[in-house]
């Protein structure tokens, strides 16, 4: 209990950072839940400033911004937030930036089996719209988008994008992560292992495992999944095409 109160305490005291950790698995993967897992003793936030977030990602993406320019924007960012604890998957596609810029960083990737993903991921589009977000999906996700199979011409009436589109940008992510990140800073986590890997978690911040809570957050369940629409066989055969490659890290 004193070690809570302590950690509590030092949550407040702003020139101090007792950890600093990105976690940078794609959507749906356990990032809101991650970042909730600090929230009562660590500065800890979820995709903070969307709306500016993508902006960014954005000048990054199309090459607008040169390297200075995505540097100078995470140094200006992180004095900003002044985060110890921060899960954003967007921040994926700046990974390479961040472990040259914050050397005493330490990297979460979450990941989830891609068709549990999928089924999350198309029935969250469908069901929910958050106002800021908007352009945001509308950036990562036609960028994949290329047209729809015969087998799926009910997303184009639903107003989602093709499955093609979605396993693209989630294979992508991980791409990224994998490529750009430091293998010894860096630790995977299984999303649906999330709660049971404290004391992984706490070890490899170097930080006390009472002061990290297991939480469950942002699950949505849809009385009727859009993935049921679509063939099985159909499905299967896009998510292996996309993320076979995936099956070594799960």
């Amino acid at each position: 209990m004193l070690t809570g109160l302590i950690h509590k305490i030092g949550k407040k005291i702003p020139h101090i950072r007792r950890t600093r950790c990105f976690c940078l698995g794609a959507a749906k993967t356990g990032t809101t839940s991650f970042a909730a897992m600090f929230a009562a003793c660590y500065r800890s936030a979820h995709e903070p400033q969307p709306e500016k977030l993508t902006v960014a990602i954005e000048k990054v993406i199309t090459g607008i911004w040169r390297d200075g320019e995505v540097a100078a924007w995470l140094e200006a960012r992180d004095r900003e937030l002044n985060l110890e604890v921060e899960a954003s998957h967007p921040l994926g596609y700046v990974a390479r930036w961040l472990p040259e810029l914050f050397p005493q960083a330490r990297f979460v990737i979450t990941l989830r089996d891609p068709l549990p993903w999928l089924k999350s991921r198309l029935n969250f589009h469908y069901h929910k719209s958050p106002p800021e977000w908007l352009r945001y999906r509308d950036l990562i996700w036609s960028r994949w988008h290329k047209g729809y199979n015969p087998e799926e011409l009910v997303l184009e009436e639903m107003g989602l994008y093709s499955i093609d589109a979605y396993l693209a940008q989630y294979a992508e992510q991980y791409q990224l992560l994998f490529r750009d990140l430091p293998e010894e800073r860096t630790l995977l986590l299984r999303t649906d292992e999330l709660s049971e890997s404290i004391d992984r978690i706490a070890s490899f911040l170097g930080i006390d495992p009472r002061t990290i809570t297991r939480q469950h957050q942002n699950a949505f369940t849809a009385e009727d999944s859009v993935i049921d629409f679509l063939p099985e066989d159909f499905v299967a055969r896009r998510v292996d095409h996309h993320c076979g490659w995936l099956r070594e890290y799960l």
